[in-house]
């Protein structure tokens, strides 16, 4: 059966990269919306088939944690009627695809050969030369953007993806680390200062993370956690002094001044205290859903009339994430930081205990959405569901190389339910 498995996920893994991170601009533009949609279901059927095939439904806890948050918040946004149902179960499966993605990978256990990573990298050189092609093509014919990516941002996405799936397809030596470089270096030809900021620090990584380091805390990696973060700063400081400083207020610095992105910023907060401790429910701020079926929250706050945010016009009002999570309140913030602070950790701890590619990975991963929930909402996007599922192969290789060692803090999915009742490894 996991040969079987192995087989399917390969296939999957390049269908999706083909036609969910590469064409889906294109896909999309001639009237299909539902490529990501469709890989979703794909990968969930998969998983659904492993999870009936194996002697015990075992779950992951934090996994049927994580459901049971959304499922609350699902019950709790009808129960107050945050917006309609079409709006609360469209944003909950937005909302929950990337975890989805991220577990079902985890749970699968799947395996690529070596044959299957060769395959996987001459297809991401192939990507990268026609994303590199459509990008020097666009700063002398901008239309060509959007013909093929629909935006700029796109492309530096894509070569993220490109870059990150070759360095795990990768024996990891010092020439794929200087190909990973030179594929997330097409990204620049965005002019994005996230994309900026992101190869800035990955380079940093790459270069900082050898043999002889070691994760953890003195004065030497402080040192080098105060450059990075301080290059990373100077790379986008010019977005950063727009969006979040003269781009957040107009002249006068009132409310009806804001910019939408500032603006989404501004009254989550207002949100966050408003509506203690779970937030106004799925559909009403700062999300797709709450857009396409307007939610009652921006008249509420009096954003109605403000560009990109208008009914008529609702352009802007997903093109962030963080505000987003005023949608579930403090309590919501909490978890969500929450969820990706444990990855960090235990990307960390793989990382002392030899696993330095897989984590290293990981950890440019999380870093690459928590630069990307700033300005766009990539995570629910078709690209970071992508990015997801690598996450979940990554986490399911450490697990799987530290499992013989004793005392390991793996995510256990192969224990029956109960017994994970008494013991979680995730929560320790």
């Amino acid at each position: 059966m996991q040969e079987f498995i192995n087989r399917q996920f390969f296939n999957l893994t390049v269908f999706t990269l083909i036609f969910g991170v590469m064409f889906y601009d294109i896909i999309n533009s001639l009237g299909f919306s539902y490529v990501d949609e469709i890989c979703a279901v794909l990968l969930l059927v998969l998983f659904v088939y492993k999870v009936i095939h194996t002697k015990t439904w075992a779950f992951n806890k934090m996994f049927l944690f994580v459901l049971s948050v959304f499922i609350f918040y699902l019950v709790y946004s009808i129960v107050i009627h945050a917006n309609s149902t079409n709006a609360i179960l469209t944003d909950f499966v937005i909302q929950i695809k990337p975890y989805l993605a991220f577990f079902c990978v985890y749970a699968m256990h799947p395996k690529l050969t070596d044959n299957q990573r060769k395959i996987i990298r001459q297809l991401i050189v192939l990507c990268s030369i026609y994303v590199l092609f459509v990008g020097l093509v666009s700063h002398v014919y901008y239309e060509i953007i959007k013909a093929t990516f629909a935006h700029e941002s796109r492309i530096a996405t894509a070569s993220s993806i490109l870059a990150l799936l070759y360095l795990y397809c990768s024996d990891y030596n010092k020439t794929d680390k200087m190909i990973f470089m030179l594929l997330l270096s097409i990204g620049i030809l965005s002019g994005r200062s996230k994309h900026f900021g992101f190869f800035a620090i990955c380079t940093l990584i790459v270069l900082y993370f050898n043999r002889s380091f070691k994760m953890q805390l003195n004065f030497k990696n402080s040192v080098f956690i105060i450059i990075a973060l301080a290059f990373t700063l100077f790379v986008a400081r010019e977005k950063i002094y727009y969006y979040f400083i003269t781009g957040g207020f107009g002249s006068g610095r009132t409310a009806s001044d804001l910019y939408a992105r500032m603006a989404l910023y501004y009254f989550s907060v207002r949100i966050l205290i408003d509506y203690l401790p779970f937030g106004t429910g799925f559909a009403t701020f700062a999300t797709f859903a709450s857009g396409a079926y307007y939610s009652p929250v921006y008249t509420k706050y009096g954003m109605q009339n403000m560009h990109g945010l208008t009914k008529e016009s609702p352009a802007f009002i997903a093109d962030t994430y963080f505000p987003a999570l005023a949608q579930f309140g403090i309590i919501g913030v909490i978890l969500f930081f929450a969820f990706w602070i444990n990855l960090a950790v235990k990307a960390v701890k793989a990382y002392k205990r030899d696993c330095r590619k897989e984590a290293t990975i990981a950890l440019m991963i999380i870093i690459f959405f928590m630069i990307e929930s700033t300005s766009d909402a990539t995570i629910t996007h078709n690209r970071g569901m992508f990015m997801m599922m690598l996450l979940g192969l990554l986490f399911y290789d450490i697990h799987d190389k530290l499992t013989p060692v004793k005392d390991t803090e793996e995510i256990t999915i192969e224990k029956p339910l109960a017994q994970h009742i008494d013991e979680d490894p995730v929560s320790k």
